[in-house]
């Protein structure tokens, strides 16, 4: 019998089916969800996808050649979400809203109230397609509920379901069921409202991490935590995620009681202040993680001002320097089954990068430093108004562009870049980062010998010079440097040439705003590889919700921790001499 390749336009899947297979067969076989109260049998409509432009029931249609199929979203209570989201999936969270008829004790017998909302539980949970019934872990708080939902409302109730835990108990109404994501970031943190019913994205809120000011890098605060304890950095995290909780139930006119579920992705040391855990292990060699595994708590141990009986979910770690971030990373780009050779790259305060496919990943970490977010640069801010974003060669000329419009007040990372990538090509700069003599190249002061002068006090925003110093240049030098270093030693463990490599994925709001040429230009990225260079924004964040809306995803998530390896670079022997081979500038 012939076989034929159906590929899923919307999900990025293709499978092999065998002929005469239906298409709404192929998208079970694919891992898909589709709509088909009637099983297959043609009666009910929901299955209809799209086939050369025309729409077609999937059950119908009978795959005699290789076939794309446009899969179509459906009004019903398991849809294929893809608003907001950097992938489609099919919306099956772990949180379950069930609404239960819970059978009274006859006399005679001696069925207590909590095995009989149990069984409730679990009638529910098999007309859904549960195949094993669920050990609930007993609630003391739930026990007067049950009670009285029997003599008030003759057993008709709505259970609130996470796992193994009833989160709620209560009289069915109208009320709002809500989830959070959050992506805590080393500067920045990033959180998501979504509807626990739909899965749609309600609201968005950022804010810097106020962590700062116990230090711009995870070094400097997992230093303050070994000398003052995790309390203070733990306790200031936890208090802007329940200021971005208000407001995003502000936005979106919720109240926090009705977020049931908060999930949370971060870099090791984020992950684990956020948690509570002094990260000594950290700071000291082998620079081992505390703790690992993916951990689920309730949440009302945070104080996050969420439901009382609500849960936390902190996604698994790969190493002390590859965090929940980076697992939620390859959850959204869905390196599991890309088959593909994927590179990876998160470039923030650190530059985790990963290199692999769905048979095979390894993972690092870059001591890239804070210079592409601003800091360490002389004139380098964050992307805000007044900031150099860009900046071309014009007829010889450095030609920048400033967020806002206005005048420049400062560089943020995706500047730095453009500016460097320029001066190269002007001749400003030579391949050893050093910077010649020309008319823009200046003293600024007596600390400041030497540097490339983009505005003058008249021409900035704020009265002062707008620069870029020779220190400025071997920053990036230093930051460029390691991450190149990372990518050419991943291919060598690898076994492959930097050529094979198919696809490059760049993570986080830098990436999301670089010009790839740059990149390529100053060496930060292998020039080879400039055509295939993709921005997926902030794929962290994305797998944070990934995991709230699928209950699969938050496994593939364990499963993506475990199975990528680890390469420590600094006990690599030949890592220093490939980081001093990166620091030049390429020739062009």
């Amino acid at each position: 019998m012939n076989t034929y390749k159906v590929f899923f336009t919307k999900e990025k899947k293709e499978v092999s089916v065998q002929e005469g297979t239906t298409v709404l067969e192929a998208e079970r076989i694919a891992g898909l969800s589709p709509d088909a109260p009637c099983g297959g049998a043609g009666k009910c409509g929901k299955c209809t996808v799209k086939i050369n432009g025309s729409v077609e029931k999937a059950c119908q249609i009978k795959i005699t050649a290789d076939l794309e199929v446009e899969t179509i979203e459906q009004a019903s209570e398991h849809r294929i979400l893809v608003k907001g989201t950097e992938r489609a999936v099919a919306f099956q969270p772990e949180l379950e809203i069930l609404d239960l008829e819970i059978q009274p004790c006859k006399v005679g017998e001696n069925s207590s109230d909590w095995k009989r909302l149990c069984e409730a539980v679990n009638k529910k949970l098999r007309e859904k397609g549960s195949k094993a019934d669920r050990v609930f872990r007993p609630k003391l708080e739930i026990l007067p509920v049950i009670s009285h939902l029997m003599k008030e409302k003759g057993g008709t109730a709505r259970a609130i379901v996470s796992g193994d835990e009833i989160l709620e108990l209560k009289e069915q109404d109208d009320k709002p069921v809500l989830m959070a994501a959050f992506d805590i970031g080393t500067t920045t943190v990033a959180g998501y409202l979504l509807d626990g019913r739909t899965g749609e994205q309600l609201a968005t809120a950022s804010a810097l991490n106020v962590q700062t000011e116990y230090g711009a890098d995870v070094i400097m605060r997992a230093n303050y935590s070994l000398e003052h304890g995790a309390e203070e950095l733990s306790a200031c995290i936890r208090v802007l995620l329940k200021k971005l909780i208000r407001t995003l139930c502000k936005e979106a006119e919720k109240e926090p009681e009705d977020i049931y579920q908060v999930s949370v992705v971060g870099n090791t040391c984020m992950h684990h202040l956020f948690l509570g855990i002094v990260p000594d292990s950290l700071v000291h060699a082998p620079y081992n993680p505390a703790i690992s595994h993916g951990l689920t708590f309730p949440a009302e141990k945070f104080r996050l001002g969420i439901h009382p009986g609500g849960q936390l979910i902190a996604l698994p770690v790969i190493a002390g320097f590859v965090g929940a971030d980076t697992v939620a990373c390859l959850l959204a780009v869905n390196l599991e089954e890309e088959k593909k050779m994927t590179l990876m790259i998160d470039i923030g305060t650190n530059g985790e990068i990963v290199l692999g496919n769905s048979k095979r990943r390894i993972a690092c970490s870059t001591a890239a430093g804070p210079a592409f977010e601003g800091a360490k640069i002389a004139c380098g801010m964050r992307g805000a108004e007044g900031a150099i974003e860009h900046a071309y060669l014009e007829e010889g000329r450095l030609v920048c562009k400033v967020i806002g419009g206005g005048k420049p007040t400062g560089i943020c990372g995706s500047g730095l870049i453009d500016i460097i990538a320029g001066l190269l090509e002007a001749g400003v700069i030579d391949e050893t980062g050093r910077l010649m003599e020309g008319p823009r190249v200046v003293q600024i002061d007596d600390n400041t010998k030497t540097a490339y002068l983009l505005a003058g006090p008249s021409e900035s925003g704020n009265g002062k010079p707008v620069y870029l110093s020779q220190k400025d240049i071997r920053e990036v030098q230093l930051a460029k440097g390691a991450i190149a270093a990372g990518i050419a030693l991943l291919a060598e463990q690898m076994e492959i040439t930097l050529e094979q490599i198919e696809q490059v994925y760049i993570a986080g709001a830098f990436g999301n705003y670089m010009d790839p040429a740059g990149a390529c230009r100053i060496g930060m990225l292998p020039g080879i590889l400039k055509d295939r260079i993709i921005p997926v924004g902030n794929a962290a964040g994305e797998g944070a919700k990934l995991a709230l809306l699928n209950s699969e995803e938050l496994e593939r998530a364990e499963r993506l921790a475990r199975h990528t390896e680890f390469l420590e670079l600094a006990a690599l022997p030949e890592f220093q001499d490939e980081f001093v081979d990166q620091l030049e500038f390429p020739e062009e």
